[in-house]
């Protein structure tokens, strides 16, 4: 029988937070898994970006390969931003996918919320979600973003509502105080038709208001969903007109908070999210909602991150997708007969940015005294990652394997970096208006001198700079040069370090997994604790310079060495591999061979499922971690009878011997005097 293999893609997941909690023995699936298989830490492909590293996931290729070196790509010139193209769209990637591979071998697949599977590169992969950019608002499957509606000042990205007596409704549900109404809107982020629905504040025990009634007109026998305080609504199930088309579209509501008297109301409505438009082929997304229920891609961490929402409702959307994907994914492989399954949870990256500097000391915002609540948000979202893989494991047969990896982790932000304003100072950047965008780290193509800029940095986060010169021309190479220079060679005033750890000419990017027409002419990577490209997230930097301390801390992955890392955090990415052909309770001994890299990760299941691997797959098969194979070689400590060292020098004459390419000894016996001839 074809054995089949589940990747269970966990964006952000890190190996400390894994020891700790295992430990605790709060992750008894995990450690179970790690037991009867092995677990390691893994060397990201530069840079280390969401898009970047799930592109290596899923072609075992390296950056400059699959072409997906930034969160956009350049089309169709490598210098020209006139054409971009998101990195989360297949298109993006320009090498061949694992799924590709085991459709040759007459294999399905099935990918869930998993970046660039959409549009699908064959048929007989299952596609649910394969966009999945981790923005807010970003997915071109919902209708409208999650919302909070309140009538709270000062919470930002909410909708503000009023609410006044109920008039002309008609069968108004029983109250014990006087009912309220607002009026709640949905606004599409697309072209189409905007919808109001009703609310109504009712009082329903007698002891003061403690539910909300939604209704699509001023009739309580149109009510499409109630929620008491603190509880969830039902789902909707409700048509809006997008693009000219009626789409169904299902989501749900939570009372966040209402006060017994009225005065104060919130309420959430989830990401409205289409029915028959997220899967390939389309007819699926249908089937697994009327199976599963309603699917929702983006589980609210933005809503929570600005204080909209509370942990308790972020964690609950996030436990919602997680299993969806887990019980749905279980069918896709059971009844559809597929034999690869990869998902993408993108829960850790989202608490990584805004709970890390609350558990590392190394973050200059650490504060011990909240430490432990900040600890027990990683807690309860290990926890969910445990139970999802409990749902997977239920009922798997003894042949399937199952892999468990992280696209990278996260390091604490110590230090802030303005790239554009350091070039700008320096004299390698020309804007016309500084004042436009320098302090946010923005440099937009209409603000640029580009008769006086030496050099350039496209939008998003890259480690790269481009030449505004001639490719190979004299001024190429003196700017080039300078500019490397003046990187190497950069210290932070205020630690002595230098913010640079690697700067290196486009010809030699290659050391780095960086080549092609993505790649810029000069690229950098981040010393630890060291980051550029969040400035919006800090809000700037401390003093106002070009380098310092951020002044909101968070943490990052990206900009700074796959390796950084503290006491508590690493930038690695997590693999976890079990199943028929894996060793049990193996760690691999990273100080004799090293990390194993993204890349492989792809040959590893082209293995066990005995495929040949993708066309352009550069990983190798990381043998030590599979049984009958040994992990390590001792070296053979006896000598052979000629070993130089050991050979005596000749009693008589003179004998000049070469011990490497220019060193040579004198074998001459002792007492003997030659000369240099």
């Amino acid at each position: 029988m074809q054995r089949k293999v589940y990747l269970v893609g966990m964006d952000g997941m890190m190996y400390p937070m894994y020891q700790k909690f295992a430990q605790e023995g709060v992750l008894p699936n995990l450690k179970c898994l790690a037991e009867n298989g092995m677990v390691t830490e893994v060397y990201t492909s530069l840079p280390a970006y969401t898009p970047t590293n799930w592109a290596t996931i899923m072609t075992g290729a390296h950056s400059g390969t699959h072409g997906v070196l930034r969160w956009y790509v350049d089309l169709p010139k490598p210098k020209s931003t006139e054409k971009i193209l998101n990195s989360f769209v297949g298109n993006a990637v320009k090498a061949e996918t694992i799924f590709e591979a085991a459709a040759r071998a007459g294999l399905k697949s099935v990918a869930f919320h998993y970046p660039a599977t959409s549009p699908r590169p064959t048929e007989d992969l299952y596609v649910i979600d394969g966009f999945a950019n981790p923005a807010y608002g970003s997915t071109p499957f919902e209708v409208t973003p999650a919302l909070v509606y309140t009538n709270t000042s000062g919470i930002s990205r909410t909708y503000r509502i009023e609410f006044t007596p109920a008039q002309d409704w008609s069968n108004l549900p029983s109250s014990y105080l006087p009912h309220l109404e607002f009026r709640l809107p949905v606004m599409l982020k697309q072209n189409g038709e905007d919808r109001t629905f009703y609310g109504l504040i009712v009082d329903s025990t007698g002891s003061g208001y403690d539910t909300i009634i939604i209704c699509t007109e001023k009739d309580g026998d149109t009510k499409i969903a109630s929620s008491h305080a603190g509880s969830w609504s039902d789902w909707c199930h409700q048509s809006f007109v997008v693009l000219g088309k009626s789409r169904e579209a299902t989501f749900r509501f939570k009372t966040l908070e209402l006060a017994p008297d009225g005065s104060k109301l919130s309420l959430y409505r989830s990401q409205v999210m289409m029915v028959d438009e997220f899967c390939e082929p389309k007819e699926l997304g249908r089937e697994l909602v009327d199976r599963f229920g309603p699917y929702q891609e983006h589980a609210s961490p933005f809503p929570y991150m600005i204080g909209a929402t509370d942990l308790e409702t972020c964690l609950q959307e996030m436990e919602y997708q997680a299993q969806w994907v887990a019980r749905a994914g279980r069918y896709m492989m059971e009844v559809k007969n597929c034999h690869l399954f990869y998902c993408q949870i993108h829960i850790y990256d989202y608490i990584n940015h805004t709970h890390l500097s609350g558990v590392d000391p190394a973050s200059p915002a650490y504060d011990p005294a909240r430490a432990e609540e900040h600890w027990q948000v990683f807690r309860q979202c290990y926890i969910q990652a445990d139970q999802m893989l409990g749902t997977i494991l239920d009922g798997l047969d003894d042949d399937s394997c199952i892999i468990v990896v992280s696209d990278h982790a996260v390091a604490p932000d110590r230090r802030a970096i303005n790239i554009r304003k350091f070039l700008y100072e320096n004299g390698f950047l020309t804007v016309k208006d500084p004042s436009k965008g320098l302090d946010r780290d923005e440099a937009p193509e209409e603000n640029i001198d580009w008769q006086k800029t030496k050099v350039f940095m496209k939008s998003g986060r890259g480690y790269d700079i481009f030449i505004n010169a001639e490719e190979g021309s004299p001024e190429y190479l003196k700017i080039q040069h300078d500019l490397i220079r003046l990187l190497r060679t950069w210290v932070d005033e205020d630690t002595g370090c230098c913010p640079v750890a690697i700067a290196l000419r486009k010809k030699d990017a290659p050391l780095l997994g960086f080549w092609g027409d993505q790649c810029g002419d000069v690229v950098f990577v981040n010393e630890d604790g060291y980051a550029h490209g969040y400035m919006s997230e800090w809000g700037g930097i401390k003093g106002g310079g070009c380098i310092g301390e951020p002044l909101r801390c968070g943490a990052h992955h990206g900009p700074q060495l796959p390796t950084s890392r503290t006491q508590v955090a690493s930038n690695m990415g997590f693999l976890l591999a079990n199943g028929p052909g894996i060793k049990k309770s193996y760690q691999r001994p990273v100080q004799e061979l090293g990390y194993i890299h993204m890349t492989s990760i792809v040959p590893l299941i082209c293995h066990l499922l005995e495929i040949d691997p993708p066309a352009q797959c550069q990983g190798s098969l990381p043998s030590d971690i599979l049984e009958a194979k040994p992990s390590t070689m001792e070296r053979r400590t006896e000598y052979p009878e000629w070993e130089p060292s050991t050979v005596p020098p000749r009693e008589k004459g003179r004998v000049w011997v070469q011990v490497d390419m220019f060193d040579f000894v004198d074998r001459t016996s002792e007492g003997e005097n030659p000369d240099n001839t």
